[in-house]
């Protein structure tokens, strides 16, 4: 572990060294590359602003509204269609339709109906969040060997228990691995939908620096959004470690 974290240490370091380098060098101008020292300067300068951190809890409001509905809707339906054929068969093509849209491009649809407002943002989260969740939740219920399904049919079950009791925590490694997907999207997601409008966060604040010849404060903002994305995913992991405990332990080699 000492090792690996050595290791991707040193291959950050060696991405700064070459930033700086280049930014040093003039290969490119300052306005669209400044050189680390100045992204530093302004990222410091950042953390002690009040604009900063709101525009940061824009941002994470919006992020996690639609993930927790993306959550909400995702793992039911999943485990009813992973659970039930056919109840996966007459979704397959409209689920197929809807997660090949891309998120984006449907942006102006929300705006027309929905408006510039914090829920036209937490909409498109849902739809970019729901998909990943629903089909690792459907993936996980359908991994259930067929044993477990014939003794909660013996046993006569209720279908509420056994997807409860049954289903769900069988389903639940490959749910984490949704989680996982979908908290890191929810919050690029935020941050490209405040690109693209008015809607107050970072994404927001990236647009407004670039407009005002402030490159350093907008890479330092791109940063933080780096940051906020990593940072999420190290607390999946932890939670998904203490979650899954009662998992017996995989050996290398075993499938």
């Amino acid at each position: 572990m000492v090792k690996l974290r050595l290791l991707q240490l040193g291959a950050l370091a060696a991405v700064l060294a070459l930033w700086a380098v280049i930014a040093a060098a003039g290969v490119v101008s300052s306005t669209a590359l400044p050189g680390p020292r100045a992204v530093a300067v302004a990222l410091g300068e950042l953390l002690g602003s009040a604009g900063f951190w709101q525009a940061v809890g824009e941002t994470l409001r919006g992020a996690v509204t639609g993930l927790v509905v993306a959550i909400a809707v995702g793992i039911p339906v999943g485990l009813v269609t992973g659970v039930y054929a056919a109840a996966e068969e007459s979704s397959r093509l409209l689920v197929e339709i809807l997660r090949s849209f891309p998120v984006i491009a449907l942006l102006p649809v929300f705006l027309l109906v929905l408006g510039s407002t914090p829920s036209m943002k937490a909409t498109v989260v849902f739809i970019a969040c729901v998909f990943p969740v629903l089909l690792q939740a459907q993936y996980g219920a359908r991994s259930v060997s067929q044993a477990v399904h014939e003794t909660v049919h013996g046993y006569r079950i209720p279908r509420l228990l056994r997807l409860r009791r049954v289903f769900l925590p069988a389903a639940a490694p490959s749910i984490m691995t949704g989680l996982r997907l979908a908290a890191t999207t929810a919050v690029l997601v935020s941050i490209g939908v405040e690109v693209l409008t008015t809607l107050p966060g970072i994404g927001h604040m990236i647009m407004e620096s670039q407009q005002a010849g402030a490159s350093a404060r907008a890479y330092a903002y791109i940063l933080t959004g780096g940051a906020i994305g990593y940072t999420i995913t190290l607390l999946a992991q932890a939670a998904e470690h203490r979650l899954m405990r009662w998992r017996p332990p995989t050996r290398a080699g075993r499938e």
